[in-house]
């Protein structure tokens, strides 16, 4: 039930610390040590909570609040997004075509709410509910520091791994190596982690599940993963021949 903590962990007797900003996450607004201009464009928790509403779903009160300060890391870094609503996809993927992120971000919180009773259900796989949402609610928070917006134009920065870096800063705000690791593992976009784990596994197929970037609209999503790992279509069934 939310507000409810289970029995502590290892990884949740440590403190969530931000490095040359905050002593504290407890400390107010006002004690960042930052100029008064990039204080105005620092996400705070009711603007990631106004995008993702349903994070106050997650029972456990530290995924929570990890939760919510992934995008402050990833915002005091990047301060220029001060509208979560206005991040792509991609520089590649407009959002009058494709969606934004939050879109994509609230439909693999919807999955992962049917998944975890099917598994459950049918293959008595016990997946944790709160793991899965705090892993959806962070995969694609590195893409605040990725992502610039120059001229009306979104560019990217060259060889930035978004999934890579964001398993990063969970490892660094004291987050569970398993929820690293899915986190660090989830893309297509890009040059692929294996998956190692069963939740990281289930978690990089989710992702593409949930993006609305189809053939019809142009490269589709596992088109544009061959070629960010030096792949082309390999023309399966224009080659096959039945040996019947």
């Amino acid at each position: 039930m939310a507000g409810i903590e289970p029995a502590p962990q290892p990884w949740r007797g440590r403190t969530l610390p931000l490095r040359h900003t905050r002593t504290s996450w407890n400390e107010p607004v006002s004690a960042l040590r930052r100029s008064d201009s990039i204080l105005r464009g620092v996400l705070t928790d009711s603007d990631v909570l106004r995008a993702f509403p349903a994070i106050k779903d997650i029972g456990d009160a530290r995924l929570r609040k990890l939760s919510t300060d992934v995008w402050r890391f990833v915002s005091e870094r990047n301060p220029a997004w001060t509208d979560i609503e206005r991040i792509p996809l991609h520089p590649t993927m407009p959002i009058a075509t494709h969606g934004n992120l939050v879109k994509h971000v609230i439909a693999m919180a919807r999955l992962s709410e049917a998944l975890v009773p099917i598994y459950r259900d049918l293959w008595k796989q016990d997946l944790d509910l709160d793991t899965f949402r705090t892993a959806v609610y962070v995969h694609d928070a590195a893409k605040v520091i990725e992502f610039s917006e120059k001229d009306g134009a979104i560019a990217g920065i060259p060889g930035y791994n978004h999934a890579i870096e964001a398993g990063r800063i969970v490892r660094e705000l004291g987050g569970p190596e398993p929820l690293a690791h899915m986190v660090e593992s989830h893309s297509l976009s890009g040059p692929l982690v294996v998956p190692r784990t069963r939740d990281a596994q289930l978690f990089l197929l989710m992702d593409p599940m949930c993006l609305n970037v189809f053939p019809e609209q142009g490269p589709g999503v596992l088109e544009r993963h061959l070629k960010a790992n030096g792949r082309e279509d390999p023309h399966t069934l224009e080659r096959y021949r039945s040996p019947s």
